[in-house]
């Protein structure tokens, strides 16, 4: 079930497991987040879980987290990532993919954190709403964030045009992705 970020949620308290798909649809690669959630709308979703196209939301995020504190997040969303989030040096390519447990995610992405260069493309990065709602709650969002490298070599950069369309690189990866998510979904219910 697929619900657009400002639409009303019956029973909100029935709701264990958010997936939040977040990205720029107009700008290629970017929009991967929201082209997953849209495929998984097609899906077999089990009960419990809500299907958010976050799009490029930014603090308007801000009451989806406070209206689900309780529950645990499985986000994705697009990186720009030229090293390895542990600090290795390795050949970053367009459509790796990241699977970071959101406690990890507060201390690797960022600007401050030293020897990345983990960056989402929103004017405003989700990291800065999930540090937000720390501060102003005490509460660290608990899941799971599932990043996209749409950067790196690749024989079509794709990162910041006009366009609907992802690149080959970044296409042939939603298969896992949703793997991952359905992977994701089953370990939170667990």
């Amino acid at each position: 079930m697929l619900k657009i970020l400002d639409s009303p949620v019956k029973n909100p308290e029935k709701i264990k497991t958010i997936i939040l798909g977040v990205g720029n649809i107009l700008l290629g690669d970017e929009g991967i987040g929201v082209h997953i959630v849209k495929k998984l709308q097609e899906e077999d979703i089990p009960a419990g879980v809500l299907v958010i196209d976050g799009s490029t939301a930014g603090f308007r995020l801000f009451p989806l987290f406070e209206t689900y504190r309780n529950c645990k997040f499985i986000i994705i969303d697009a990186v720009g990532i030229s090293r390895d989030v542990y600090g290795e040096k390795h050949s970053s390519c367009r459509g790796n993919l990241y699977e970071i447990p959101l406690k990890n995610f507060y201390d690797i992405a960022g600007s401050g954190y030293p020897g990345t260069d983990f960056i989402s493309f929103h004017q405003t990065a989700l990291i800065d709403v999930l540090k937000l709602f720390y501060l102003t709650y005490g509460i660290k969002i608990d899941g799971f964030f599932i990043g996209i490298n749409i950067n790196g070599k690749s024989s079509k950069n794709n990162t910041f045009i006009f366009s609907t369309k992802l690149s080959e690189a970044v296409e042939k990866k939603i298969p896992k992705i949703i793997g991952l998510v359905k992977k994701n979904i089953a370990i939170l219910a667990g």
